[in-house]
């Protein structure tokens, strides 16, 4: 830390394999240009492997109230990567913000960050938030809202209302609530008897920690689409992703503003040349796994034995159990009582005789 007198340090983690290292570059350098200089920034980069070449160009992106560390964690993941739900473009990386707090136990709060953001606004405002005793601070998917067909999954499949469920891209952790409710625990118990496998590691912690979020307006995390329902004077955070990728499509939404952030990193050059590779066989697998993505959740909603219905068949199970339970101590309780006043009227008619 310089030897400048901050107002607090502010801890940030990101997980990234090799292939969203450019990203990454692009999503600090919007990050630490607009954040508050008042704030020292403490930036952790979780991985499996990051190559030094590639971990110099991302750290160029770094500025004088920041510093950046990576932390390989293959070691430490080891243990779970063979129960890890992993599909098309996700890699384990994608878990690793469940365990942050675990590996961290000096924070008491963190953030936790995609690297296909672009931020526009002071990240310093997101973690100076209270949470209170809610186990986390998120943004609503924009997706859910919009599709229908995740929308009926989420609340179909996972039991959260569409209108709650969270984007797992941009999230303020409290990582001391995490500890001390044994949230990692809980996850890898979920992990082991449910598989999620249409958004992975976002829909175990929205059904971890539902009905404990915070949330921000939306124009903290926004979907690189156009959203009649939105004002772009409330635009803070841009995210890239599914298909509304720049460095993959030409026409995106906010994507002029991707460039302009993308030519101040060592990254312009290689970024460029990603959309310009990125073939038409490439566009058409994207559609094909857009579709299948779809199907999956209409199947998924409908399956009878998916989490949801699962754990409503348990809870009327266990139901159904206490109260016959209690039918039965009430019953045995009331054959005593019958038995004992009948014993009582025999004595008394015996006295009476």
């Amino acid at each position: 830390m310089k030897n400048k007198l901050y107002k607090g340090e502010i801890p940030i983690f990101f997980a990234v394999d090799y292939k969203y290292a450019p990203m990454l570059g692009v999503t600090l350098k919007s990050m630490l240009k607009n954040a508050s200089k008042d704030y020292f920034y403490k930036i952790y980069v979780l991985t499996t492997s990051l190559s030094e070449d590639l971990q110099e160009k991302v750290a160029a992106s770094c500025a004088d109230n920041a510093s950046i560390e990576f932390i390989s964690l293959k070691e430490k993941m080891d243990a779970y990567s063979n129960m890890f739900h992993l599909r098309d473009y996700y890699s384990q990386e994608t878990y690793f913000r469940l365990f942050i707090a675990s590996l961290y136990p000096e924070y008491d709060k963190v953030l936790y960050l995609d690297s296909d953001l672009l931020i526009l606004d002071d990240i310093s405002k997101m973690y100076n938030a209270e949470l209170g005793d809610n186990l986390l601070g998120a943004i609503v998917e924009e997706t859910v809202l919009t599709i229908n067909e995740f929308g009926e999954y989420v609340e179909k499949a996972l039991g959260v209302k569409r209108q709650n469920y969270f984007n797992a891209g941009i999230i303020l952790i409290n990582a001391k609530k995490y500890r001390e409710e044994k949230v990692q625990e809980k996850f890898v118990k979920l992990l082991n008897r449910f598989p999620f496998n249409i958004d992975q590691d976002q829909a175990y912690l929205n059904v971890l920690c539902k009905d404990r979020v915070h949330y921000f307006d939306l124009g903290w995390n926004k979907t690189s689409f156009d959203n009649p329902a939105f004002d772009d004077k409330d635009l803070k955070i841009v995210h890239y992703k599914m298909m509304w990728r720049p460095w993959k499509y030409d026409g995106i939404t906010y994507g002029d503003m991707f460039w302009e952030y993308a030519d101040q990193t060592p990254f312009a050059d290689t970024l460029r040349q990603m959309k310009e590779t990125y073939s038409e066989e490439e566009k058409a697998k994207d559609k094909v796994l857009i579709g299948h993505m779809m199907k999956m959740c209409v199947e998924q909603a409908n399956d009878f034995n998916n989490y949801w219905n699962t754990i409503r068949r348990e809870r009327i199970g266990a139901g159904l159990l206490e109260f016959f339970g209690t039918a039965a101590n009430s019953a045995a309780k009331l054959a005593k009582d019958a038995f004992s006043s009948s014993v009582e009227g025999v004595k008394t008619l015996l006295r009476l005789a």
